[in-house]
């Protein structure tokens, strides 16, 4: 990642190689010419596919990594590296199963070579193959804040915020610069609080008293508190808390 470019631009005139590898949850494959990465693919397995043997797993990697790059493929004979040293022997064995069968139809018309790449070598696909676990768990590591939840429950008595909650969904934003994102109120920029004095009190104290606000005087801390939130009232009540 240190020198560029980490992708090299394609050449018709070499020959192509791809490298391919599954595991349990996944798939990967990398198009590359002379050991230099063209391009990526790692998918997830769907819970069909999940069942099925090592062998199928491998088949069905390389399978649709040709489907995924055929267009560059086609032209002429390309290499298809693989860590499962029977698929290696593709060419010469008499295929059992309807499913081998039927993949292997997909490569009929193409021009290739199945060469046997040790696993330990075989590191780009094999890391690919895996990346769906970081996927999955990218989709669920959702951190929304406490205090959000508590100005979003500050609207329920303020009849201001439900007025603004009625109105925003079929204008937004209004004239007067007010807009809803995910049952946040927003005032330009800034997220709009619902009149509850002691959600206020805590916002003004998390900016002035603790130890990112440092006790900077009423000014300074209204200042910084406008600069994310805003309701009516809000330089007095830093004033007051202060004082």
């Amino acid at each position: 990642m240190t020198t560029a470019p980490v992708l090299t631009l394609l050449n018709f005139q070499l020959p192509f190689q791809v490298e391919t590898d599954a595991c349990e949850e996944g798939i990967g494959a990398v198009l590359m010419q002379e050991g230099k990465p063209i391009a990526f693919l790692s998918k997830a397995l769907g819970n069909k596919h999940r069942s099925l043997s090592i062998y199928e797993k491998e088949f069905l990697a390389l399978i649709m990594a040709v489907e995924k790059w055929r267009h560059y493929l086609h032209r002429q004979e390309f290499v298809i590296l693989t860590d499962h040293r029977s698929l290696s022997y593709l060419q010469e064995q008499n295929l059992h199963s309807e499913m081998q069968r039927k993949m292997m139809t997909r490569l009929m018309g193409l021009q290739f070579k199945i060469v046997y790449k040790k696993g330990k070598e075989n590191v780009a696909a094999d890391a690919l193959s895996r990346l769906v676990h970081l996927h999955a768990l990218q989709a669920v590591s959702m951190v929304k804040p406490d205090w959000m939840q508590d100005i979003i429950k500050s609207y329920a008595t303020d009849p201001r915020a439900q007025k603004l909650l009625t109105e925003l969904p079929v204008q937004t934003p209004n004239a007067a610069g007010y807009n809803v994102q995910d049952g946040i109120i927003k005032y330009h920029s800034q997220i709009w609080v619902g009149q509850n004095s002691a959600l206020q009190t805590k916002l003004i104290a998390t900016f002035h008293s603790s130890a990112i606000g440092g006790h900077s005087g009423s000014k300074a801390t209204y200042h910084r508190l406008k600069a994310h939130f805003a309701w009516k009232g809000m330089k007095q009540a830093v004033e007051d808390y202060i004082r």
